[in-house]
């Protein structure tokens, strides 16, 4: 005897009710991740992981950057690159020159806010204004992860094992500031080097 899905004794019905309950479940947990996704957008863009470094308002003893440029402003991978810009500090305090990347474009991959790091410590205490000029060599890598022998049978060897990182191509854009020995931040410039 056949009966159709849903009547008494061949547990349709059971069976619908529970597969709608999966679907509202599958729905409820794409809607967290689309959520989480923009919360973690929201997060990268409004520059949290800097809030440290604010600039400090403008005032007597604040000191004052101008004039960033990065020359060459494109290079070859690996290359060296000159950071230069103008510093205005009327204390004459300034310790620490802080270089951030603000944005990175490589391999279809786009990276923003990540931490500044010292790049020149005390070397201008003392000088109520000048040029900073600080040489950096630029690298942008694509970084492997190592695949397990039984994958690599699988895929092929497109990375062979010992190859962990490989240097590309892309965009990056630096910010830079000083910090003065009371604490006060400077206003933050940026500037782009591209890497053929």
């Amino acid at each position: 005897m056949f009966e159709p899905p849903g009547e008494v004794g061949t547990g349709g019905r059971q069976r619908r009710a529970h597969e709608g309950t999966e679907s509202i479940m599958m729905r409820y947990s794409e809607r967290k991740r689309a959520i989480l996704g923009w919360v973690m957008a929201a997060a990268l863009s409004s520059g949290c992981a800097g809030a440290k470094f604010a600039p400090s308002a403008p005032g007597p003893g604040v000191p004052r950057i101008s004039n960033f440029r990065i020359e060459p402003h494109m290079v070859e991978k690996g290359g060296q690159v000159t950071l230069r810009f103008d510093f205005r500090d009327p204390d004459g305090d300034i310790t620490e020159v802080y270089l951030g990347l603000k944005r990175e474009v490589a391999d279809f991959t786009f990276t923003t806010g990540l931490r500044p790091i010292v790049l020149s410590r005390g070397r201008y205490f003392g000088q109520t204004e000048g040029i900073v000029e600080e040489r950096i060599t630029v690298r942008i890598k694509r970084r492997f992860s190592l695949l397990s022998s039984e994958k690599r049978g699988y895929e092929g060897s497109m990375v062979e094992p010992e190859k962990t990182e490989e240097e590309i191509s892309g965009i990056r854009v630096y910010e830079i500031f000083v910090i003065d020995g009371r604490g006060q931040v400077s206003n933050h410039l940026r500037a782009r080097v591209t890497v053929r």
